[in-house]
Parts: C-alpha cells; sequence; structure tokens
C-alpha cells in the first residue's frame, strides 16, 4: 500500500475530523447494506418466485359444495294431467345438495368428481309404491366422474402451461435484474474509489512537488544573500513555488470533491461531513489479457441485457403460441359416468349405489366458434408483432455488448502496455532530478532548469497514477460487460441459492434488514478486490458512527455501457 497524506483532506485546526483508512471490502459492505435500488430489486427476485409459486397452484383441486331449495306449484294441462294420474295440480317442494372436487389437468381438460343428493316431496308420492304417508318423501343419490377436454381451443399443454411459462420466464427476469443492479452498485462504487485513490496521488505528488520548490527557492535566496545568485533565480523560483501551490489547491478541491461523490454511496449529507475516509487499496495489474474470441461467448451467457433479452423473446414467443391456439373454434369433449341411487332415505338410496346396479353415462361434443372473431385475430397479429419486435432488439442489442466488449478488451490491453511505458518515465525523471538537485547545490545549473525537471516528474507520476486507474477501471468495465463482475469478486448467486437466501431474509412479507446486514458481511468475506483487513461491520472503520442511513439507488446506466463516469 501507499504511503497517502491527508493534507488534501484538511480544514482549519480543530475542525476537521482524523481521517479513516477505508479498503475497497469495508466501501463495498457499507454500500450494499445501504443501497435502496439493491434492496427494491432484492424483493423483485422474491416477489417473481411467487408469482411463480401461485401460477403452479392452477392445477390443485378445488373443494365445491352447494345447496339448492326448489319450492313450486302449478296447475297440469291436459296431456299432464293424463300422465300424472289426473292430478289437475303438480306441487313440489325439493332440497338439492352436492359436493364434490374439481381440478384442471395439464391437457386442458376440467374434471369433477362429485356426489348429489336430492329430497324430493311432491303430490304424486302419495300413490307412489311406498303408499301413502309411509314416507315425507323421496331421496336419489348419485356418484360420477364429470370431464370436459378441450379439443382445439385451451387444449394441450402448451396452452395450459403459458401462465405458469410466463412466471417463470418473468421471475428469472426479475433475478437477471437483481444481477444487473448488484453490478452497477459494485462497479460505481468501485469506479469512486480508484477516483479517490487518484485525486490522493495527485495531492501526494503536489505536496512533494511544493516541496521541492520550497527548497530551490530557499537554496536561491541563501545564495543571493552570500552574493553568488542572482535575484531573477529567486523571482523563477518564487513563480515555480506559486504555481505548485496554486495546482495544489485545485487538486485538495478535486479531492474533496471526490471523497464526497465516494460517501454519498452509504452516507448521508450530516454524516459525511463528520467523516474522512483514506483509500488504502492499491490498484491491481491484470496478469493476463483476453481476446475477444474468448470473452464473447462468456458475454453471451453471462451479461445480463442479453440473458434478459432472450427472455423476453421467450416470453413473446409462449404468448404467441397462446394468440395462435385462442385462434381456433372451440370443441370440447364433454363425458360422465356414475351410480344412481333411490330410498326412503339417504343411507338406503346410498345402499343402491354401493350395489352398482343402476349405472349412467353420457358422451358428447359441444362446438363454439365467435361470429367474426375480431379481439383474437388482432390479439394473434400484435403477438408476431412482439415477437418480432423482441428479436430485433436482440439483434441490436447484441451488435452494441459486442462492440462495448471489443472495445473493453482493447482497452484492457492498451491500458495495460501504458503502465510499463510511465514507469519508465517515471524512472528516468527522479534520476534525473536527483542529479540536478546536485548539480544545483555545486552551482553547475540554473534553478529554472530544476524546476523544468521537477515539472516533468510531477507530470510522469500524474501519469502514472492515472494509468493505474484507468487499467482497473478498464478491467472493471470489461468484466461489467461481460457479466462475470459478481462471480470475479465471489458474489455470484444462482437464482435458486438466491430464493433460498431470500426464504431466510424476508419474515412476514417484511425485509428483515439486521438480518440482511449479517448475510452482505457474510457473503463479503470472499469479495475479490478487497484489502486484507476483514470487515467487522458494513460500515467502515473508527471513527465509529451509529447506523448508516439507506442511501438513493444510483442512476442504471444504457444496455451496453457501464457506470464509470469520468
Amino acid at each position: 500500500m501507499c504511503c497517502v497524506s491527508t493534507v488534501g483532506l484538511s480544514d482549519p485546526p480543530g475542525t476537521e475530523p482524523p481521517a479513516s483508512p477505508l479498503t475497497l471490502r469495508e466501501l463495498m459492505g457499507a454500500v450494499l447494506q445501504h443501497n435502496e435500488s439493491l434492496q427494491v430489486k432484492t424483493l423483485e427476485v422474491e416477489i417473481g418466485r411467487r408469482r411463480r409459486l401461485a401460477e403452479q397452484g392452477i392445477f390443485e383441486p378445488e373443494f365445491a359444495a352447494g345447496y339448492d331449495h326448489v319450492d313450486s306449484r302449478r296447475q297440469n294441462t291436459t296431456q299432464e294431467r293424463a300422465s300424472l294420474g289426473y292430478t289437475a295440480i303438480y306441487a313440489e317442494r325439493n332440497n338439492i345438495y352436492n359436493a364434490g372436487l374439481e381440478s384442471l389437468v395439464p391437457t386442458g381438460a376440467k374434471v369433477r368428481l362429485g356426489y348429489v343428493l336430492r329430497d324430493l316431496r311432491n303430490t304424486l308420492q302419495d300413490n307412489a309404491v311406498y303408499g301413502s304417508g309411509f314416507t315425507n318423501g323421496e331421496y336419489a343419490s348419485f356418484v360420477g366422474l364429470n370431464v370436459v377436454q378441450p379439443l382445439l381451443k385451451n387444449a394441450g399443454f402448451a396452452a395450459t402451461m403459458a401462465g405458469i411459462r410466463l412466471a417463470a420466464a418473468a421471475s428469472e427476469l426479475a433475478f437477471h435484474e437483481y444481477r444487473k443492479q448488484l453490478m452497477i452498485v459494485l462497479s460505481t462504487a468501485e469506479a469512486s474509489y480508484w477516483n479517490l485513490y487518484l485525486a490522493q496521488r495527485q495531492v501526494l505528488a503536489l505536496q512533494e512537488s511544493v516541496e521541492v520548490a520550497e527548497t530551490v527557492l530557499g537554496d536561491n535566496e541563501t545564495r543571493l544573500k552570500a552574493g553568488v545568485g542572482s535575484e531573477l533565480e529567486v523571482m523563477e523560483a518564487r513563480a515555480g513555488l506559486a504555481l505548485r501551490r496554486s495546482k495544489l489547491a485545485e487538486a485538495e478541491q478535486l479531492l474533496y470533491e471526490a471523497h464526497n461523490r465516494l460517501t454519498a454511496l452509504f452516507l448521508d449529507r450530516i454524516q459525511a461531513a463528520q467523516r474522512r475516509f483514506v483509500a488504502v487499496d492499491e490498484p491491481q495489474t491484470r496478469p493476463r489479457d483476453s481476446t475477444f474470441a474468448e470473452t464473447w461467448p462468456v458475454v453471451f451467457d453471462c451479461n445480463p441485457d442479453l440473458v434478459m433479452q432472450r427472455k423476453k423473446l421467450v416470453s413473446e414467443n409462449i404468448r404467441l403460441a397462446y394468440a395462435k391456439n385462442q385462434r381456433l373454434p372451440q370443441l370440447d369433449l364433454k363425458g360422465s359416468y356414475g351410480l344412481n341411487g333411490l330410498g326412503a332415505s339417504p343411507g338406503e338410496s346410498w345402499s343402491y349405489i354401493e350395489e352398482a346396479g343402476y349405472p349412467a353415462w353420457t358422451v358428447g361434443l359441444e362446438f363454439r366458434v365467435p361470429l367474426g372473431g375480431r379481439k383474437p385475430r388482432h390479439d394473434l397479429h400484435a403477438a408476431r408483432l412482439r415477437v418480432e419486435q423482441a428479436l430485433l432488439s436482440l439483434s441490436e442489442l447484441e451488435t452494441q455488448i459486442a462492440s462495448a466488449t471489443d472495445t473493453a478488451v482493447r482497452k484492457v490491453r492498451s491500458t495495460r502496455e501504458n503502465l510499463g511505458q510511465h514507469g519508465e518515465v517515471v524512472t528516468f525523471n527522479e534520476d534525473l532530478l536527483r542529479t540536478q538537485l546536485a548539480r544545483l547545490e555545486a552551482g553547475k545549473v540554473e534553478s529554472r532548469k530544476v524546476l523544468e525537471v521537477e515539472a516533468d516528474l510531477l507530470n510522469a507520476r500524474n501519469a502514472l497514477a492515472e494509468a493505474q486507474v484507468l487499467h482497473q477501471r478498464a478491467a472493471l468495465e470489461q468484466e461489467f460487460v461481460q457479466g462475470t463482475l459478481l462471480a470475479s469478486r465471489g458474489l455470484e448467486k444462482s437464482q435458486p441459492e438466491l430464493e433460498s437466501w431470500l426464504t431466510v431474509m424476508l419474515s412476514e412479507g417484511r425485509l428483515d434488514r439486521p438480518l440482511y446486514q449479517r448475510m452482505v458481511r457474510e457473503a463479503l468475506g470472499a469479495y475479490g478486490p478487497g484489502g486484507e483487513a476483514s470487515v467487522e461491520s458494513g460500515t467502515p472503520s473508527a471513527p465509529a458512527t451509529e447506523a448508516v442511513p439507506a442511501r438513493r439507488p444510483e442512476p442504471t446506466p444504457a444496455s451496453a455501457s457501464t457506470p464509470l463516469s469520468p
């Protein structure tokens, strides 16, 4: 780790809190625990899972029961009188009870297994075989199975399972939305961390430059007093010192801005004003550069935007298949089989059912077709257009992401090559500055030449720091585009793993925030780019504060871009 000065974070004495070291892993812990946009996407994953499970419940059987009371009195026609024993008035008072289990099967058939008991009382029962007054009525029972199987419209697994398949696709979309949001949060936080690191290095380089200019000015003033120097050299040294102090003030302001952008990710405005952090992790160089041919298969499988667009295409194809099915006429095959029983009591009627002596069955077809068919016709046309739209969007997105992938791969390679070149320039200018300072003490070179060499060294050091950060951010951009940002940091979870995690974390329909923060800390144990310090809490180390409030969500970048600002 480099030695980082905190002069750039200094206010008037007594007003500035001490600066605390901040590792990348500690920053990730604080940002992930208190990022509201990520928590929203986490809840969306659980909502998608619940909807998927809800759709799978369409095959659960239902218990249905009913009761009807019929009370009727009417006059009989001549024909009815002849058939009813010349009874002038017919009256009935019936109670009908029914109960059964109804269910939908994957083929689209509706099945009902039920029992019907009819308690019949009418004017004809006095002439029945039971004799007058033998019973208050008759009990007719029926136990049977009814099946209605669609043959065209709503027939088959595709139509029946459409809702379940759409819910499953929506659940996967929510999962990849969560992955994308998590990558956005991580990349934004890491980019802000390296911006802070760069601002610190620039302030440190300018502080050393000011020290060199002060040394040169002191030497020139000493030589002027001794009568061996000129006033021009003193004026040149003062001008050089003033210029460096002006640049140092500008760099300190940039450091403040970078620091505030970083703390805005996990602290509110008041807490950010009371905390000061110093980035202590060093940028790491990629050990090996990858090619586009090696990267693209990974991008195709892991990039969340590409995966989500393919899922959307799958969903539109499901809707298209369902719309085609709904254009068909409705032809249903109906059938039933059951057993009848009749007696003076419910038990007696049931005994005849047990004997199975009076079976009954029916079979038939029912055909229905709408006149006009405007709604299914236009729904089918719209579904075809949505499939075409999804295909075009996928093709456009593949082109954009392929271009972004190629750019990211080349950027990583070029920034890696620049690192060695800038390092050689810094080494050369450091050696040259030491030589020029020795010659200045011996009076063999003008102070202006020393300041020029020191200015070249300052530019070289700033260029090296910028190259280090650019390389780190180029690698970050490549991982973001190819969708491996989470896997490389040990934070990738499969959808079943994340859903199991959410099952534990959610209780009574609410997010258990203490448990959420604890599980985030555990997940960060394998965080790749983090420093050596362990994460004791989600909020960076001392000076400690109370729990950090939730943070506003960051803006979402375009599909083929990354959230890395200059």
